[in-house]
């Protein structure tokens, strides 16, 4: 077993490193620079999920499709105990062969590096919360749909606590499980890194691109004006979850008085005034959005984030039309 080892906490270089490989690649556990990928070790992640990947194909042929990297990981600081979030795209396999894949993928892991440990869930305020790990490719049009069916209606309804009753006469579903459901519909593609699968990717946005909403014109369900408004919560939602380091504590790097105010605030604020019914992730990245605007003064003498957030705020048919045609 080759031995690796991640820092406890993240020093002021690796932070420094990830602030400047920011502005140049989409993620930094690409870049070649990356002390992790120079020493080895994000290369024998790579190796050992393009391993596993290909058992997988050869046990379920079509029906699987890709595994891709999220999270820290993706982000190339991980630090000690971090998990590795992943994410298998697939083709209607039942519960059981998913049961499958996700433990001979934690074993593999596990026994290749110490240090590799498949993401098993946290809590958060007392409450289990899963990771979305798998896409079904043959139930993207449902969870779609699903969110989207009266989303208007209910972010509008004064009383957001009560059900929204388009939804539920089908599903049951309150606005928060409308988001966890969305994010599982397929969305997260754009912000994933393909592992093993990457000549899929084209295939994979092919199949998405039926079912999303572009372009924005009105449909039998939908107004133009709800679809806009629902793309523009999904691109600032994945705008803020890029800016949010869940292991690292900013506040331990610079003082927030390093800066005006202000100013950064209401920047920020601009950037993510569509976040509002993702209460919690909003706040969290106004709030590392200013830690990072001092901690980068501090450091580089100016500002380089506005320049890291718009790698990811591009206008969102752009974005997809991109992947779609782009050569693999």
């Amino acid at each position: 077993m080759l031995q690796y080892s991640l820092e406890k906490r993240a020093s002021e270089e690796k932070l420094r490193f990830y602030l400047e490989s920011s502005t140049r690649f989409r993620f930094p556990f690409y870049d070649p620079e990356n002390p992790y990928r120079k020493n080895g070790l994000f290369v024998h992640l790579e190796e050992t999920l393009m391993e596993t990947g290909e058992k997988f194909q050869n046990d379920y042929g079509e029906n699987f499709v890709s595994i891709n990297l999220r999270g820290s990981w993706l982000r190339g600081i991980p630090l000690e105990d971090d998990d590795i979030d992943l994410l298998f795209i697939v083709r209607d396999l039942p519960e059981k062969e998913r049961v499958v894949i996700l433990e001979h993928s934690r074993q593999t892991l596990r026994k290749k590096n110490g240090i590799f440990k498949v993401c098993e869930g946290k809590q958060e305020d007392g409450i289990q919360v899963d990771p979305i790990t798998f896409l079904n490719l043959e139930h993207v049009s449902t969870t779609i749909h699903s969110f989207m069916y009266g989303f208007k209606q209910f972010l509008e309804d004064s009383t957001r606590k009560q059900r929204d009753n388009y939804q539920d006469s089908f599903f049951g579903s309150r606005l928060r499980e409308k988001l966890i459901t969305f994010l599982k519909s397929g969305i997260l593609i754009p912000y994933v890194g393909w592992i093993y699968g990457k000549w899929k990717k084209k295939e994979v946005f092919t199949e998405l691109s039926k079912y999303l909403p572009i372009p924005s014109e009105k449909t039998g369900l939908y107004e133009k004006e709800e679809i806009e408004k629902t793309k523009e919560i999904l691109r600032q939602t994945f705008i803020a979850r890029n800016l949010i380091y869940p292991a690292i504590n900013l506040k331990e790097f610079v003082s927030l008085s390093d800066v005006n105010i202000l100013e950064v605030k209401k920047e920020a604020m601009a950037l993510y005034r569509s976040l509002e019914a993702l209460e919690r992730i909003y706040a969290r990245a106004i709030m590392n959005y200013l830690y990072t605007s001092a901690i980068e003064l501090k450091l580089f003498g100016k500002r380089l984030i506005k320049k890291r957030v718009m790698r990811f705020s591009g206008h969102y048919d752009k974005l997809v039309d991109y992947i779609l045609h782009v050569k693999f």
